[in-house]
């Protein structure tokens, strides 16, 4: 049974370990990555912000019957990509994730790790409603590390993306670097 709270993301995040038990000793895979609870961000019809554990089996979730179960929620994960995010020399990915619940869907880029031999949830990047991601790549890039000034080599997410409501529904890509707990770069929908 999934318990709602209204949890700030990083007390999700330190609660995860609890929650990654059933998938220990599984590497990250395309597969593996299809069968670990995830804790996306879920904006309620009061547009207050969810955080809750959601498990996948073979990559959905579903709960009620859609038209029919006033509570009815469904959580699939589309495109995964797969590379070393974070230098650790182990496969790690990224899982693109589409949410609905009643009137509301979303879309959000959740990353997975390889923790210990375990594949892990452990950041996400929220899109908004109406959002197809048509592209998704695991690449690194080269950044200036803030205490040092030196370039150093992060895990980066490249994401093509499209909305229907925004930009004449024409696609947009978008980096992400990866800092080790969170995805940094900007919404590809806001105004310059």
């Amino acid at each position: 049974m999934n318990i709602v709270r209204l949890l700030p993301v990083a007390v999700v995040v330190a609660l995860m370990p609890l929650f990654s038990t059933a998938m220990a000793g599984v590497p990250v895979s395309a597969e593996s990555v299809k069968n670990i609870p995830y804790h996306p961000v879920i904006r309620n019809s009061a547009d207050k912000v969810e955080v809750r554990s959601i498990r996948l089996v073979k990559g959905v979730y579903e709960k009620g019957r859609r038209f029919v179960d006033q509570d009815y929620e469904f959580l699939r994960a589309g495109q995964i990509a797969l590379g070393d995010l974070n230098a650790d020399g182990k496969t790690d990915a990224a899982v693109v994730l589409y949410h609905m619940a009643g009137d509301r869907r979303m879309t959000q880029l959740a990353i997975v790790l390889d923790v210990n031999g375990t594949p892990r949830h452990v950041a996400s990047r929220e899109f908004g409603e109406f959002t197809e991601v048509m592209d998704l790549k695991c690449t690194s890039t080269l950044v200036t590390d803030r205490k040092t000034g030196q370039s150093v080599k992060r895990g980066a997410v490249s994401v093509e993306v499209s909305n229907e409501t925004c930009c004449g529904g024409q696609g947009r890509t978008v980096t992400y670097i990866f800092d080790g707990t969170r995805l940094l770069g900007q919404d590809p929908f806001t105004k310059p």
